[in-house]
Parts: structure tokens; C-alpha cells; sequence
């Protein structure tokens, strides 16, 4: 299984918006993707911090995702973001939720 992970800044005021485009345009994107798990995300008013991490399958379904579908979410909410999201790629060592034990 594999962690995509994507870090950013939102703008001051956005917080509302972002946490409703989320959950309206990307949660139902996500649903339908192969190799989609779960999704976890973290918005922290106090610092305008965004962490959002979607799980996978496989890794090339994380990367398919990343390159086909991500691009058009990434302009729908890009007026709420400071910056360009960070995108880090993990294998999941170990996890309660799934039985997931490293090797």
C-alpha cells in the first residue's frame, strides 16, 4: 500500500472554501479512482496548513492518479492555496487500520 502525501498553505480567509471544494470536488473524484483506499486530511486554521494523504493500492495507481487526475484538482484550488502543494510519495510500513506489518 502507498501514502500520497500533499502538503500546502492556504490563504487567510480560505479555510471554508477549501474545506468545501474539498469535500464537494475532490472527495468524489477520489472515490472513483482505481486503487483508492482512504483519505485523511488535516487543516489547521491557527497556521493556514493543509495536509491531505490518500491511500492506494499500488504505487503506479497513486502515480496515475498524480498525473491524469491531480493536475485539474490542483486549478480548482489553486485561488485558495499560497504556494504550490508539496506531493511526497510513501510506502506504508505499518498501519492498525489495514494489517499492514513491515517486512
Amino acid at each position: 500500500m502507498f501514502v500520497r502525501q500533499v502538503s500546502a498553505h492556504f490563504k487567510p480567509g480560505k479555510f471554508d472554501l477549501l474545506n468545501r471544494r474539498f469535500e464537494d470536488e475532490v472527495m468524489p473524484l477520489l472515490k472513483k479512482q482505481k486503487g483508492f483506499r482512504d483519505e485523511l486530511s488535516f487543516f489547521d486554521k491557527k497556521t493556514d496548513e493543509a495536509i491531505a494523504m490518500s491511500f492506494w493500492d499500488t504505487q503506479q495507481d497513486a502515480e496515475f492518479y498524480n498525473r491524469k487526475v491531480y493536475p485539474d484538482i490542483h486549478k480548482k484550488m489553486a485561488d485558495t492555496l499560497v504556494e504550490k502543494p508539496e506531493i511526497r510519495m510513501f510506502e506504508v510500513n505499518n498501519s492498525t487500520w489495514y494489517d499492514i506489518h513491515a517486512a
